[in-house]
């Protein structure tokens, strides 16, 4: 089977978890390349990586310049969808942090470069794979709880000022989407995943 090339575009606080996945699967992708705005940051994840590999600072510069099988996104979610297509244009499989985008709209135009390209595009959501999580998930394939009338999800966790000056564009709603894109998208997904089926409505209140 032939070892994949990744890429990291992104190498902020999530980004570890991306290089320690690609660390522990070296036998199957090899990280051939990381970018970042800031190439401080750059040089921090070709560190946590310990091997020799290309540092950028413009994703599209290394899109054109490496041989790349897959790419993975964990930059701020505003940016996303821009990247996400111009990956996909590129030739790549993409892995994209969640949020997947800020808009249905940016949502659907990845999806259809996706499909245009023949491309697999795919959303992080790590939180499906937390043990009371596959425990859960487990029981309801199992169908311990009978037939599901209600499903609640609440987030009782917080992110204080320290969270938010990580970053400056932490708490905008041009890069970040708020709350509920950024944190709740977590229990959305799981409440979707748990429960099944398409979407019938959507209410919302905010204050």
């Amino acid at each position: 089977m032939k070892k994949l090339n990744f890429a990291l575009i992104g190498c902020g606080r999530i980004s570890k978890n991306h290089i320690e996945a690609l660390k522990n699967n070296q036998d199957l992708a090899t990280l051939v390349a990381v970018c970042d705005l800031k190439i401080e940051k750059a040089q921090v994840a070709k560190e946590l990586y310990q091997q020799d590999i290309k540092v950028y600072t413009d994703y599209e510069e290394m899109l054109n310049k490496e041989t790349l099988d897959v790419v993975a996104i964990a930059t701020e979610s505003g940016n996303h969808c821009t990247i996400t297509v111009k990956s996909l244009q590129a030739g790549c499989h993409v892995i994209v942090e969640k949020p997947m985008a800020l808009s249905t709209q940016d949502a659907q135009l990845m999806i259809d470069t996706a499909q245009t390209h023949n491309k697999k595009l795919c959303v992080c959501h790590q939180n499906r794979f937390n043990p009371p999580i596959q425990h859960l998930r487990t029981a309801l394939e199992k169908e311990r709880f009978g037939k599901l009338v209600n499903v609640t999800a609440r987030i009782l966790w917080n992110r204080n000022e320290a969270y938010y000056a990580q970053a400056e564009w932490r708490g905008t709603y041009q890069h970040d989407g708020g709350t509920l894109m950024n944190q709740c998208i977590h229990n959305i997904d799981l409440l979707q995943w748990m429960a099944g089926g398409e979407l019938d409505t959507v209410y919302a209140q905010t204050d």
